[in-house]
């Protein structure tokens, strides 16, 4: 079975996100997830990356705050991880309304994504 996958929205990106080299290790204290991966450039590239990266969550959980004040009271959120997001870094947020939908995503400077997600409401 093949997996379904998100659309991004076609709008223009309306955020850009400039990311610190430590976010990883700042998440990692609030979550406590210490994995290598989002720690260190060292500790990254011990696990193939060229330098830590951001975890997963915290775009997501990023993602969801951008759209902070424009969420209804009830909703379910579908995220779809499309490539890391190096540290340090900037990426750029989108997101458009499409009917009860609301799609998100989060991209690089060439517009790739990175994060790929929607909202809907209950």
């Amino acid at each position: 079975m093949k997996a379904e996958h998100l659309a991004a929205p076609t709008a223009a990106p309306s955020q850009l996100w400039r990311l610190p080299a430590d976010l990883g290790r700042q998440y990692a204290k609030v979550s406590e997830d210490a994995n290598p991966i989002h720690l260190s450039p060292v500790t990254a590239r011990m696990f193939g990356f060229p330098r830590a990266i951001a975890h997963g969550m915290w775009v997501h959980a990023r993602s969801l705050a951008a759209l902070s004040g424009r969420l209804p009271a009830a909703y379910t959120v579908r995220v779809q991880f499309a490539k890391p997001v190096l540290l340090p870094g900037k990426v750029w947020f989108a997101t458009e309304v499409d009917g009860d939908l609301r799609r998100f995503s989060v991209v690089n400077k060439d517009g790739k994504p990175h994060l790929v997600g929607e909202l809907t409401p209950h």
